[in-house]
């Protein structure tokens, strides 16, 4: 199985034609997009083609295994959001950001409400906007995301200064970022897929132990019966040794 962006993709479909099937992909100029998608996770290979040209084929998704599948969703950067050029510098916003990388869509926007930190308005603005993206464009409940990804990159810098003594000037920089939020969809995605031979195997297994549960009670009585049958045999013996000759 492999869940994309709230589609789920049918194992006997090729990778390409499964991309084009997510909302946001499905137009004709997104071909270059899903190339690169494709090239970064390395799921393609290269074949001689009659006319002597090299083509990409794409394998389907049931010869995927579970690490390409894994390679493949950390690659898709969708849905998401994008500020640029926040008046703060780097440095600062990766605090915030380390704070809310991982969680639920709820329980950040609850700590950026919360933080008593200058650009946490910000991030909590860009946030909201990736929920926003997230169900007009691919139809997807804010219940089921979390923060896959936040990144916090560096802007221009401005450069001022400040005049100081003897006529000499200090360097002022004034820093600038890029933050992206990148969510995704909550769901298990099996590692290793149970064969019905294997399922085959273990229900034989289990007819053929509860035999054994059912001989092991008819046994416990038995048992309970003899035991209960020595014990007089045994007090019998100890009023012959015990009393006077």
């Amino acid at each position: 199985m492999l869940r994309l962006v709230g589609v789920t993709i049918p194992e006997d479909v090729d990778l390409f034609n499964g991309l084009r099937m997510i909302k946001g992909l499905d137009t004709k100029n997104s071909r270059a997009k899903i190339e690169t998608y494709l090239t970064k996770a390395g799921l393609y290979n290269r074949q001689l083609q009659p006319n002597g040209k090299l083509e990409k084929v794409y394998p389907k998704v049931a010869d995927l295994s579970w690490k390409e599948k894994a390679r493949l969703i950390d690659v898709v950067d969708m849905p998401r959001a994008v500020l640029r050029n926040i008046h703060s510098s780097p440095k600062k916003l990766r605090l915030i950001a380390d704070a809310i990388r991982g969680k639920s869509v709820d329980e950040a926007m609850a700590t950026l409400q919360f933080m008593q930190k200058g650009e946490a308005p910000t991030l909590l603005k860009l946030l909201k906007s990736a929920i926003a993206n997230a169900g007009a464009n691919h139809d997807l409940r804010a219940d089921d995301l979390y923060i896959a990804k936040i990144t916090i990159d560096g802007g221009a810098t401005m450069k001022r200064f400040m005049a100081r003594a003897r006529g000499r000037a200090c360097r002022i920089r004034k820093r600038t970022s890029h933050a992206q939020i990148v969510l995704r969809e909550r769901f298990s995605m099996a590692k290793f897929a149970v064969s019905e031979k294997t399922q085959d195997a273990a229900a034989k297994k289990t007819v053929k132990k509860a035999p054994a549960k059912t001989a092991a009670k008819s046994t416990a009585p038995k048992a309970e019966k003899a035991a209960t049958a020595k014990k007089p045999a045994a007090k019998k013996t100890t009023k012959s040794q015990g009393g006077k000759e």
